[in-house]
């Protein structure tokens, strides 16, 4: 089977996709080839979607002057494969062309959904066709694999052991809009948290972290509540999201990013979503987090909720609804036979 899968350049929308591909690998003989997307006009495939909305079907002489894919694609694929904005428009547009099935993971906004063969969303069976629900999203986590991820890692001493959290931060993003004291308040989190349970951190930021973050977290904690970090602006890339979920008993993650709470969730630990009162995330976005609460397989918290006295979220051993690798594989396998492949 040929995928052909779409690339936007976005590290957490790729996470998905990847991982939808591996699903597939697991179940058929897969030849992947992964393509970057480039509009050379960024308001061309917004143009494009007020056309088709029109029911006026884009032209290849129009399409393919506005959009660039490297490499270049060379032959027809089975099935196309993709996660995020700037690949829905071709996505649909090459699937229509070429009368292949394709899927896209994510909503498809104001595009319609004749375009796509499937369009995956959070579990909820309330989306007719051509939504299909999946316990999670696909991500690239695979538990079984996640102790050899440990041992690979370059720990600075070893991997760490006892009471250990994992804890991935974000930024700006999908409503989220993080001020200083907002920061300052996680960091007397995590302080809070590691002298009145022990827990150890394994920390890493993101580039979407502002680098005086990290400056705040390395100056707040005490040497004694780092078990290892990651500082993506001082120069750190050690790929780190894989063993730090190995060595962790619970994973914490800022709420803004809904790629790095499906991983963590993927990987069977308990995970908390730490966010702001004063976030305004969209109606999908909104949707997904209370879908994932409501499965029993995410808690939220507000960072400005931290304070002695509180009840803190690393005690979260109880509640929860964990998913399975065998659930993702059936779910998979069911889409395959619903696009005929």
């Amino acid at each position: 089977m040929k995928i052909l899968t779409l690339d936007d350049g976005i590290p957490g929308h790729w996470s998905m996709t990847a991982g939808l591909v591996k699903l597939f690998r697991n179940l058929r003989d897969v030849e992947e080839t992964r393509v970057h997307v480039d509009w050379r006009w960024g308001g061309a495939r917004q143009a494009f979607q007020r056309l088709e909305r029109s029911g006026i079907q884009v032209p290849k002489l129009l399409f393919q002057p506005m959009v660039r894919f490297s490499p270049p694609i060379q032959s027809k694929p089975d099935l196309i494969v993709s996660r995020g904005g700037a690949t829905l428009f071709a996505n649909g547009w090459l699937a229509r062309e070429w009368s292949c099935p394709n899927v896209f993971i994510g909503t498809v906004r104001k595009l319609p959904t004749r375009f796509f063969s499937a369009v995956i969303l959070y579990q909820d069976d309330t989306h007719p066709p051509p939504y299909v629900a999946m316990p999670l999203f696909p991500t690239r986590i695979e538990p079984a694999s996640l102790g050899e991820r440990v041992a690979s890692f370059p720990w600075s001493e070893g991997p760490p052991t006892g009471e250990i959290a994992a804890m991935f931060l974000g930024g700006d993003g999908s409503g989220y809009q993080w001020q200083m004291a907002d920061w300052q308040a996680l960091a007397t989190g995590m302080r809070l948290m590691h002298e009145s349970s022990g827990v150890r951190w394994c920390v890493t930021s993101s580039r979407r972290t502002p680098a005086e973050v990290e400056s705040l977290l390395d100056k707040e904690l005490p040497p004694a509540a780092i078990a290892e970090s990651c500082w993506w602006h001082a120069g750190d890339r050690r790929p780190s999201v894989d063993a730090f979920l190995g060595v962790a008993k619970h994973a914490f993650c800022t709420e803004d990013s809904m790629s790095m709470l499906e991983e963590c969730i993927a990987s069977g630990r308990p995970t908390v979503a730490l966010g702001l009162g004063t976030a305004k995330p969209n109606g999908f976005f909104s949707e997904y987090l209370q879908q994932r609460v409501n499965s029993r397989r995410l808690k939220r918290f507000d960072v400005n909720r931290f304070a002695p006295g509180v009840a803190y979220p690393v005690n979260c051993d109880g509640g929860w609804n964990p998913v399975g690798p065998e659930a993702m594989s059936e779910s998979a396998a069911s889409l395959l036979d619903r696009l005929g492949l």
